[in-house]
């Protein structure tokens, strides 16, 4: 049986991926920061710290990005056309 307002329990739950990812996300470049702080910056290590901290800021605007695009999904109702196939 389905619930009575499915897209709102989609919306809610694209929502709280793209929230939970971007914690996840923030938390690892935290970390990072924290483990780069004890480096010389002149290390290799410390270098490699910092590419991944820069990948792991860069990667946030892409999940609001795929937030975006599928709530307009939602919207559309295109995964309810899709389940008529």
């Amino acid at each position: 049986m389905k619930p009575a307002n499915t897209n709102a329990v989609r919306r809610k739950n694209a929502i709280l991926g793209a929230l939970s990812s971007t914690l996840l996300r923030l938390t690892t470049v935290v970390i990072l920061l924290w483990l780069r702080s004890s480096l010389d910056s002149g290390t290799f290590a410390a270098k490699v710290l910092l590419l991944l901290i820069v990948l792991g800021i860069g990667s946030i605007p892409f999940i609001w990005i795929s937030l975006k695009t599928r709530l307009k999904e939602i919207q559309g109702g295109e995964e309810d056309a899709a389940a008529q196939y």
